[in-house]
C-alpha cells in the first residue's frame, strides 16, 4: 500500500496533468514560473501575487516574495492587495446591471436620476450622461481636493459640492481620465439600486462570485490582513503603514480603497471570460459585457520611444482597449502611491492575468526596471506557448541623463530642512517634510517624509544650480529650486509639490510638547501651557487678550467645547463662512469671528480638523491688531508640527 504522503503526490500529479493539458501545457507553466521567478530576484518588488486563468477555472495563481519587507509572511494568492483603479470595471459592471434592470439607461443625463445634480455652469452638467460618467468624457477634472471623510455621506457631500466647480470642456467630446466621474457613478449606483456602494459591491458581485476576501469597506481591513505597500527608495523599497486620517470614502468608485486578493480576481476574470456566468451564477449578460468592451473614444498609447507602436487606447465603459502585438486585450491597472496592479485580457485567446504588487510598478522607472504593464503582457504570451517580449520597454536612453556637475562649494547652500507649503498629488504627497543631506560617497540625497513613514528616498543629479533630477527606482523626479538673487536656497518645487525651507533661528523660538500623550505640537518658548479635562491652554504671558485652547476629545460633542474666549461679546459679532486649508499632516476647516466689547476688537478663530479619525480642534482669540502676526507667528507653525502620538 503506498504511503499517504506518496498517495498525495501521484494524486496531485495526476490533477495537475489533466488541468494543464486540458488549459494549457505543463511546459508552458513550467516558463511561466521561471519567468516570473526571474522577475522577481531581479526586480526591487518586495511582494507580488499573479494569476491567469480561463472561461473554465484557474491555469495559475502564485505569490513571490514578502507582504512586507520587515516580515518574513510570504506574499501568496491569498494576500490582500489593493487593486486601485480596477475598481471602475467593477463600478461599471454594477451601472450595467441596473441597466439591464431597466432602473438606468446609459445616455439619459444624469439629471433625470439625480434632479439636484449640478455644477456652477448647469447648462454643462446638465449634458453629463451615465456613460460619459464610465468612458471619462464627463468634461470633469480627475479628482478636487478630497475631504477624508469615511461617513456613509462622504459621496453625496462630493456630488452636492460640485456646485462650485466649472466644467471647461464640452461634456461627451473630449476623453480625460477622471476619478470625479467614477464617483459620481458609484453615488449613482448606490442611490438608484438603494444600497451603499460598498454594500451592493458585497451583495450583487463580490459575494455572488464567491471573493470572500475583497472588499471596500476600511472597517474590515485590519481583520482581512489587508497589506499597506511600499513607498520607493534608492535600492529598496520603504514599508508603509496605514494613515487612517488620510483615508476618504470620496472616492471609493474609482479606486482609492478596494482591497483583493489574486484568487479572488481570478473569480471575477473568470466571470468575464465565461459571458457573464460563474458556476451557477449570472453577474452579467454577454452583451452587457459586450457594451463595457466596445470602443467609446481614444487617446494616445505607448509611442516607439516608450516601447509601444503608437497605436491608440480606446476606453469602453471602466476598461481599457488596445491591439497589443496583433491581440486584443481589454485592460486595466490600478496606482494609490504604494501598491499597484494590472489587468488584462486576451481576447484572441480567452484567457486572462492579475497581477498584483505592494509597490507601486506603475511609476517604477521604466529605464531601469520592467512595469507592471510589461510584466502582465509577458505573461499572457507566454501563457500561450509564446516568448517574453520587450513591448512596454523604452527603445531610447533616459532622456533626462546630463552631464552637469555641481561645483563642491555649492553643495553647501542646498543642505537643510524644507516643509510642504502647497500643491502636490493628495493621494501621496501631503504633509510631507524635505530632508536634503550629503551622501556617504559624493553628491547630495533627499528624504521625504511624513510622521515616523519614509515616502521616498532620491539622489540628486543637477542638470543646473537650480534643477536637479531626483533619481531611485520611480520615475525621475525633477526638482526646481527657488533661489534669491544671491544664490540662497528659499525653497523648492518636487512632484508638483511646493517646499519652503525651514528657518533655523525661528525654529529655535520654539518648544516641543505632548498633550495627554495623544498630540505632539510646538509652541513658542515663552508661552505658558495647562492641560485641561479635554486639552489645554496656551497663554502669551506678555499678552493676557491672546491664547490658544486645543481640545482632544470629541470635537462634535459642543458640551464638551467652551466656544467662549476673553475678548469676545455675543453682544456685537461678524462671523465669516468655513474656510479649507492644508497644513502640516492635517485638513482643517476654519472660521473667524470679530467682535466688538466696550470698543474694544476681538478676533475669534477656531481650527477643526477635517479628518474624522483625528478628533482635534483650536481655538484662538486675540485683540484685531495682533491676530494676524499671531495666526501667522505662531498658529501656522503649530499646524505644521502637530503629530499624532502613534
Amino acid at each position: 500500500m503506498l504511503k499517504s504522503s506518496l498517495l498525495l503526490k501521484l494524486i496531485f500529479f495526476i490533477t495537475f496533468f489533466f488541468w494543464t493539458t486540458k488549459n494549457g501545457s505543463a511546459q508552458e507553466l513550467r516558463a511561466l514560473d521561471h519567468y516570473l521567478n526571474e522577475v522577481y530576484h531581479n526586480h526591487v518588488i518586495p511582494g507580488f501575487s499573479v494569476v491567469v486563468v480561463n472561461s473554465e477555472g484557474y491555469l495559475y495563481a502564485k505569490g513571490f516574495g514578502k507582504e512586507r519587507l520587515n516580515l518574513a509572511t510570504p506574499f501568496t494568492k491569498t494576500s490582500v492587495n489593493a487593486i486601485g483603479s480596477l475598481t471602475k470595471s467593477l463600478t461599471a459592471l454594477g451601472i450595467m446591471q441596473l441597466v439591464e434592470q431597466g432602473d438606468l439607461e446609459l445616455d439619459v443625463p444624469v439629471v433625470q436620476y439625480l434632479p439636484w445634480f449640478r455644477t456652477a455652469n448647469k447648462s454643462m452638467s446638465d449634458k453629463i450622461t451615465v456613460r460619459m460618467l464610465l468612458n471619462n468624457t464627463s468634461g470633469l477634472k480627475a479628482s478636487p481636493e478630497p475631504i477624508y471623510d469615511v461617513s456613509d455621506r462622504a459621496l453625496e457631500k462630493l456630488v452636492q459640492d460640485l456646485q462650485s466647480t466649472f466644467i471647461t470642456k464640452e461634456p461627451g467630446m473630449a476623453y480625460e481620465y477622471s476619478n470625479l466621474g467614477f464617483s459620481i457613478a458609484g453615488y449613482l449606483l448606490s442611490e438608484v439600486s438603494g444600497l451603499p456602494y460598498a454594500e451592493y459591491l458585497d451583495k450583487r458581485i463580490f459575494s455572488p462570485l464567491g471573493m470572500k476576501n475583497t472588499s471596500t469597506d476600511p472597517a474590515r481591513f485590519d481583520a482581512m490582513g489587508a497589506l499597506e505597500g511600499h513607498y520607493h527608495g534608492i535600492e529598496h523599497a520603504y514599508p508603509a503603514s496605514r494613515e487612517r486620517q488620510f483615508e476618504s470614502g470620496e472616492y471609493i468608485p474609482a479606486g482609492s480603497f478596494t482591497r483583493s486578493t489574486a484568487e479572488d480576481i481570478g473569480k471575477y476574470l473568470i466571470a468575464l471570460l465565461n459571458e457573464g456566468r460563474y458556476g451557477n451564477i449570472q453577474v452579467l449578460s454577454s452583451e452587457s459585457i459586450n457594451e463595457i468592451w466596445s470602443p467609446n473614444i481614444s487617446f494616445p498609447g505607448l509611442t516607439l520611444e516608450e516601447g509601444g507602436d503608437d497605436q491608440p487606447i480606446h476606453y469602453g465603459l471602466g476598461w481599457m482597449l488596445s491591439e497589443i502585438e496583433s491581440r486584443k486585450i481589454v485592460h486595466h491597472g490600478g496606482s494609490t502611491g504604494k501598491m499597484s496592479s494590472m489587468t488584462m485580457i486576451d481576447l484572441t485567446n480567452q484567457i486572462a492575468v492579475t497581477v498584483l504588487a505592494n509597490l507601486d510598478l506603475t511609476f517604477i522607472d521604466q529605464y531601469q526596471y520592467p512595469t507592471i504593464y510589461h510584466i502582465a503582457n509577458n505573461i499572457l504570451h507566454i501563457t500561450t506557448g509564446g516568448s517574453a517580449t520587450s513591448f512596454g520597454r523604452p527603445t531610447i536612453a533616459d532622456p533626462s541623463q546630463n552631464d552637469f556637475e555641481l561645483e563642491p562649494a555649492e553643495v553647501e547652500k542646498y543642505l537643510g530642512d524644507f516643509v510642504q507649503i502647497a500643491g502636490g498629488d493628495f493621494w501621496v504627497n501631503f504633509g510631507l517634510s524635505l530632508h536634503i543631506k550629503r551622501q556617504s560617497g559624493q553628491g547630495l540625497e533627499a528624504i521625504v517624509t511624513r510622521g515616523k513613514d519614509t515616502i521616498t528616498h532620491f539622489e540628486l543629479d543637477f542638470a543646473s544650480p537650480s534643477a536637479a533630477i531626483g533619481r531611485n527606482m520611480a520615475i525621475p523626479q525633477r526638482l526646481q529650486f527657488k533661489l534669491t538673487p544671491n544664490g540662497k536656497v528659499k525653497g523648492l518645487f518636487c512632484s508638483g509639490t511646493e517646499y519652503s525651507r525651514i528657518n533655523e533661528q525661528r525654529r529655535q523660538h520654539f518648544k516641543s510638547v505632548n498633550i495627554k500623550d495623544s498630540i505632539n505640537l510646538s509652541i513658542p518658548n515663552t508661552w505658558e501651557l495647562q492641560e485641561t479635562p479635554y486639552g489645554f491652554v496656551v497663554n502669551d504671558p506678555e499678552n493676557a487678550s491672546t491664547r490658544i485652547q486645543g481640545y482632544v476629545k470629541d470635537t462634535s460633542k459642543s458640551g464638551d467645547i467652551d466656544t467662549r474666549s476673553n475678548v469676545i461679546s455675543d453682544a456685537e459679532s461678524n462671523q465669516s463662512q468655513w474656510f479649507s486649508l492644508r497644513k502640516g499632516e492635517f485638513v482643517w476647516k476654519h472660521q473667524s469671528i470679530l467682535n466688538s466689547k466696550k470698543g474694544e476688537i476681538g478676533i475669534h478663530t477656531t481650527f477643526i480638523s477635517e479628518m474624522s479619525h483625528v478628533p482635534v480642534r483650536f481655538e484662538i482669540a486675540s485683540k484685531s491688531e495682533i491676530h494676524t502676526l499671531i495666526l501667522q507667528e505662531v498658529m501656522i507653525p503649530l499646524l505644521n508640527s502637530l503629530r499624532i502620538l502613534r
